[in-house]
């Protein structure tokens, strides 16, 4: 047996196996949806493609929201399980916060992107509506924030 093994044992209980991989699949899933997401965004701005406009909508509606919802309530459920419900420790704060925040900015971004797809393909459409270009700054914030709270997830800063 080696080392590492003997560690990763030691450290965590079992009963927080299906919590912790559930949040980290959601969390992985939703930046993977919000990558799609901007990527889509940005070239529906700069071909006015109604195409790329409907992909970005539709990983945020079916991607990110699903994903966010599987993640912040497996966190929920691993706070519970550890224990650390009233713990004040600076990542649990920058998760708290960049979710708390983030919910809101997703809700928006996706309306905003599902109104700019609807239009989108309109006869007389002038290429990508300025919700569009909103949407794509909202998805851009977010994916630095929960980028930030990977990194303050893995590193644990006290």
């Amino acid at each position: 047996m080696s080392v590492i093994t003997v560690l990763a044992s030691v450290t965590r209980p079992d009963s927080w196996d299906l919590p912790l991989f559930l949040h980290i699949l959601g969390g992985m899933v939703m930046v993977g949806a919000l990558n799609l997401s901007l990527v889509s965004l940005i070239g529906a701005w700069r071909s006015g493609s109604p195409a790329l406009t409907r992909l970005g909508f539709r990983s945020l509606l079916y991607g990110a929201v699903p994903a966010f919802l599987v993640m912040r309530v497996a966190a929920q459920w691993l706070l519970d399980k550890e224990g650390l419900e009233d713990a004040d420790f600076a990542w649990i704060d920058i998760g708290f916060m960049t979710t708390d925040m983030g919910v809101l900015f997703l809700i928006v971004a996706t309306v905003l992107v599902g109104l700019a797809a609807r239009r989108a393909g309109e006869p007389g459409d002038g290429g990508p509506v300025v919700s569009a270009r909103i949407a794509t700054g909202l998805v851009s914030l977010l994916l630095v924030a929960y980028l930030v709270a990977v990194w303050a997830m893995t590193t644990k800063p006290v």
